[in-house]
């Protein structure tokens, strides 16, 4: 009889995101990972060979994730579009949305990564620049690292400080100011995309 295994790699990823989201990455240690899945610590070294291994592959997970909703706006240069979807993305995902946007890669990895996780960790962040390259292209913009840095706050660094307040503070749905404050933030990220993007060069 073939013995399935109780716990699988995303039970604990989507565990370390979860942990980071609310405590940071120091949060997400080993033990604590394991004790929010409900599985003894020798099982997560049976799938990941390090702590960085596993953050490493939440950060993808959660990298990936926004892309898939942002990129096919972005290689048809609609701009407007990709902020919108960034914005509905991050609000169905907080979890997600807060560990890249409250922290950066390195936060999360401090050890060397499994060459096929560095890999794709790579192409993750090279599926993001040709967004970007994409982008200017149907504006009509030359590819300069000036225009990098624009389309990347325009799209990314922009809306995500945007959003932040609504991520750091989640009140009740049904509670009025928490209405006005998704609104408002949803028009301050369309509005830096707009701005930044009206600098192109």
């Amino acid at each position: 009889m073939v013995r399935h295994a109780k716990f699988n790699k995303n039970d604990f990823i989507l565990a370390a995101i979860d942990l980071i989201a609310r405590g940071g990455p120091a949060a997400a240690s080993m033990g604590a990972i394991a004790a929010r899945v409900g599985a003894p610590t020798g099982s997560i070294y049976h799938r990941f060979t390090s702590r960085s291994a596993l953050l490493g592959s939440a950060w993808l997970w959660a990298l990936s994730a926004m892309s898939d909703e942002i990129l096919p706006h972005l290689m048809l240069g609609k701009s407007a579009q990709a902020i919108t979807a960034l914005i509905h993305w991050t609000e169905e995902n907080p979890a997600m949305a807060l560990v890249i946007t409250a922290y950066v890669e390195r936060d999360l990895i401090d050890g060397p990564l499994p060459p096929k996780l560095h890999k794709a960790l790579n192409m993750a962040h090279q599926r993001l620049g040709a967004g970007l390259s994409a982008l200017l292209k149907h504006e009509g913009k030359a590819l300069t690292a000036t225009n990098l840095a624009l389309a990347n706050f325009a799209i990314f660094d922009g809306p995500i400080a945007a959003m932040k307040p609504l991520l750091r503070g989640r009140p009740q749905a049904s509670d009025h100011h928490m209405t006005l404050t998704i609104n408002k933030c949803r028009q301050a990220a369309l509005a830096a995309g707009r701005a930044s993007l009206a600098l192109l060069e």
